[in-house]
């Protein structure tokens, strides 16, 4: 004997088996499939896909191509804080912190100037680097200010000195 059916339907008594058996086959493969909605708010969880509709959504300026997934997310994270301090010394640095560049943000000399030394990790200092960071920066400053940028890529390295001092007794055990 068959069991009865725990499903519930919200047709008319008068439906069809077709119709019954479309609205059964609908509610199995939405109650099979995983829940995106708590993620999908989150740049930094969700899938791949929902990262370019997120940063649109929040309004990202300068989207490109040869970015990371990383910087992708980290951009689509931040857009807000970002557009908030937007102008600011402290939302520059932040915009570019997202590309993990280290900012040293100084006053210019002339009115409504910055001077900018950015600090290169990871990246190299190359034609790609300089027009990337340009644009990041031109997206995110006043239009009155005058930006002067300096790529400083470092390298830590350690000299050491040494030198040791041996000091003992030294028996000499002839034969006789």
């Amino acid at each position: 004997m068959l069991k009865p059916n725990e499903f519930v339907s919200v047709q008319p008594e008068n439906r069809t088996l077709i119709e019954e058996g479309l609205e059964f086959a609908w509610h199995s493969l939405l109650s099979a499939s995983e829940n995106p909605y708590p993620e999908l708010k989150q740049p930094l969880l969700t899938s791949d896909e929902f990262v370019s509709l997120l940063a649109s959504e929040r309004g990202v300026l300068d989207w490109q191509p040869n970015d990371t997934m990383k910087q992708r997310r980290e951009t689509t994270e931040q857009a807000f804080a970002i557009h908030r301090k937007a102008g600011t010394r402290f939302g520059l640095s932040q915009a570019l912190s997202v590309l993990n560049i280290t900012t040293e943000m100084k006053k210019g000399a002339l009115a409504y100037s910055l001077k900018i030394d950015g600090y290169l990790s990871a990246l190299p200092i190359d034609k790609e680097t300089t027009a990337r960071v340009a644009s990041r920066i031109d997206n995110y400053k006043s239009e009155r200010d005058t930006v002067d940028i300096a790529l400083i890529r470092s390298a830590d390295s350690y000299a050491f000195i040494g030198s040791t001092i041996q000091t003992g007794v030294v028996i000499e055990i002839g034969a006789a």
